[in-house]
């Protein structure tokens, strides 16, 4: 699976073609939990990430975050947080259900569940972290399946 996807910089092709991994981090809705405390947590799962981000580079890997929404809408959010790596609006939910990222509806409407996933330079799908029950460890339960990757686990 290869696409250019709009994200809060701008358009970017996925899987990253500079990058061994490309990393999505997705989550339901940046600041929801204030309204539907269980689904909680996405900005310290984001915020695990960016501040993974050395780990991730020395693993090869392109970081990504991603969620059902607009580009425009998270462009002040990730902005807002300083996370180093932009935010792909998937608000018709096409790659995250292309990738079987699992769903949640909330609001009367659907959202991607907190879960990470793993892409090889040929889009292929080489690990689903899910589910995620801590959002602190988001990034570290990540970054253990890259090193099992690496190793050729």
């Amino acid at each position: 699976m290869q696409r250019t996807v709009m994200t809060s910089e701008g358009p970017l092709p996925v899987p990253s073609p500079e990058h061994e991994w490309t990393v999505l981090f997705f989550v339901t809705e940046p600041g929801i939990g204030d309204r539907v405390p269980e689904l909680g947590g996405c900005t310290t799962g984001l915020c695990s990430a960016r501040d993974a981000s050395a780990r991730f580079a020395r693993a090869g890997a392109r970081v990504l975050g991603a969620s059902a929404h607009a580009p425009g809408h998270l462009a002040e959010f990730a902005a807002g947080r300083a996370l180093g790596y932009p935010l792909i609006g998937d608000e018709d939910l096409l790659l995250g259900r292309a990738l079987g990222v699992p769903e949640v509806r909330a609001e009367g409407r659907a959202l991607f569940e907190r879960a990470g996933v793993v892409l090889d330079r040929t889009g292929a799908v080489r690990a689903l972290v899910h589910p995620v029950p801590d959002p602190g460890r988001h990034a570290e339960l990540v970054l253990t399946e890259l090193e099992r990757l690496a190793s050729g686990a």
